[in-house]
């Protein structure tokens, strides 16, 4: 009889009947390797992960034929300081290579069996791709929404730059230059300052354009909506497109991110019919749900395949807002066909209560 350590007793056959269970249905894959590294067991879970069979693994692999290497998070760990080498070896990570010729990281821990098992190392593998590739994603989702928050702060500060420097310097030479019309000057110089007037005067117009486009100021200070309505204005002006908003729902601010994301979003779609859809008319439906902001744009343009303009890369607008869009949680859903024109469908969530910052006051405007 066998005892154990909570006062319980049982059969060494139940003990070990109990152990080939755990052996057999554990998800960790399970091997056993004698003095020379050859395996000698293996679990269902190690045939699962490699696409060997136990007779093959048994039969014919070496460890090094699994193993593509140790490795830490500084620098690949090589052969000469093998886990195989060390009594014990409680984590470490290492590259599993497949009988397809794929290799993925695991999660490895190996200890030697005591001495009447002749010096064999039972090791136990945990597929770690799974955990990378959230990893992975994770990071890249930090990374995107770093560049894209870079991007804004440095539109920001060249929007500043542009009108509280070049604007000002371009509105005192102007002021010089009407003083100096207003001396008694020959035909010929008056009608060179008229014409270099002239000049400065759409080079104002030029900064204060780029300025808006690169960051309308109405968007910090007076909120999405006003900013919409100023770049509908521009639009219109510009590419001789009619536009309409209509807007459901109360009237507020949000968070800076989910304002800035569906301006740019609103503004790709918008350049995109002006540019491309040849289209008279714009609607725009703003709806500020309960749980949801959504924003339809509808225009009356010539439409474009979706998928086909996507896989040839020429969407790569496309891909701007629907990354601005899913990092809040939301998405961007674009419908067209040729001569049908063009619907873009954004959503994004409403954070809770408490979640929402410094913007998060109703905008009454």
């Amino acid at each position: 009889m066998i005892v154990s350590k909570g006062g319980a007793m049982g059969t060494s056959s139940e003990v070990l009947s109990l152990m080939q269970s755990i052996f057999a249905n554990v998800s960790d894959a399970i091997l056993v390797i004698d003095q020379e590294g050859r395996i000698v067991k293996a679990n269902a879970a190690l045939e699962q992960m490699t696409g060997w069979t136990e007779e093959e693994l048994i039969r014919d692999k070496h460890i090094c034929e699994l193993c593509l290497g140790m490795a830490t998070c500084m620098e690949e760990t090589s052969c000469a300081d093998c886990f195989f080498k060390r009594v014990q070896m409680p984590s470490f990570e290492m590259r599993l290579r497949t009988k397809s010729g794929v290799d993925y990281p695991v999660a490895a821990s190996s200890a030697r069996l005591e001495d009447e098992s002749q010096g064999k190392l039972v090791m136990i593998l945990r597929d770690m791709s799974a955990q990378q590739r959230v990893e992975k994603e994770r990071y890249q989702y930090k990374l995107t929404n770093f560049a894209i928050q870079a991007q804004e702060e440095e539109r920001k500060r060249i929007a500043r730059e542009l009108h509280d420097g070049v604007g000002q310097a371009l509105y005192s030479i102007l002021v010089g230059l009407n003083v100096v019309r207003q001396r008694e000057l020959s035909e010929p110089v008056m009608q060179h300052v008229a014409e270099l007037v002239n000049m400065t005067s759409k080079a104002m117009e030029e900064v204060k354009r780029m300025a808006l486009e690169l960051r309308p100021s109405a968007l910090d200070d007076l909120g999405l909506l006003p900013a919409l309505r100023s770049l509908m204005k521009r639009v219109e002006k510009t590419f001789h497109i009619q536009v309409e908003l209509h807007v459901q729902g109360e009237k507020r601010r949000y968070s800076a991110a989910m304002e800035t994301a569906l301006y740019r979003i609103v503004q790709e779609a918008m350049t995109n019919t002006a540019k491309y859809a040849k289209a008279s008319h714009l609607g725009i439906m703003f709806e500020n749900r309960e749980k949801e902001i959504v924003v339809t744009i509808v225009d009356d343009g010539v439409g474009f395949e979706v998928e086909k303009t996507l896989k040839i890369g020429k969407g790569l607008g496309v891909f701007g807002m629907k990354e601005r869009a899913q990092l809040l949680g939301g998405t961007v859903d674009i419908r067209s066909a040729p001569e049908e024109g063009t619907t873009v469908i954004v959503r994004i969530p409403v954070p809770k209560e408490g979640v929402e910052d410094e913007h998060s006051c109703l905008d009454r405007r």
